[in-house]
């Protein structure tokens, strides 16, 4: 399947560039297979795009606020090529007034459609500790990634 193959393609990525990633603890990557998520797939041409939601230390630096989230593009322009991890910020601009270091998920709604849950901090929030969640909708717009809707849902 090739979601498998992206997913340790991510894997080997991050082992290179992080430590202590949601890839550690033994967990299967088939159990992972959720965090993958299908933007275009041609099989005829070959072309493939995906994003890959993970978690890590990058950097490896070892403090309590230093482990964030990512979501990696990995894609093929055709069939002669390899799928290759194509960066760490999928959704550019559109990513930018979400915390990563406190994702709680994201579901794909369409190719073109997320919805994004993460944690925000209050103003006398301790660095660790977010006291709101809110629900974030990103759509693609003319080619660039856009936040059309954000909706306070509660505390955690």
């Amino acid at each position: 399947d090739e979601k498998l193959q992206v997913l340790q393609l991510v894997k080997t990525y991050s082992a290179t560039v992080a430590c202590d990633t949601t890839f550690e603890g033994g967990k299967p990557l088939s159990a992972q297979l959720d965090k993958v998520f299908t933007i275009e797939r041609d099989p005829e041409a070959g072309l493939a795009s995906y994003y890959v939601l993970w978690g890590g230390d990058k950097g490896c630096n070892g403090g309590s606020g230093t482990s964030s989230f990512f979501v990696s593009e990995v894609g093929r322009y055709s069939s002669s090529r390899p799928l290759l991890v194509l960066g760490d910020e999928a959704f550019g601009k559109g990513f930018d007034a979400i915390n990563p270091r406190f994702i709680q998920s994201i579901r794909q709604n369409s190719p073109s459609s997320f919805t994004v849950v993460s944690l925000e901090h209050a103003e006398r929030d301790g660095n660790n500790f977010p006291s709101k969640k809110y629900q974030y909708e990103l759509r693609q717009q003319k080619g660039s990634w856009v936040m059309t809707k954000r909706s306070h849902i509660g505390a955690p």
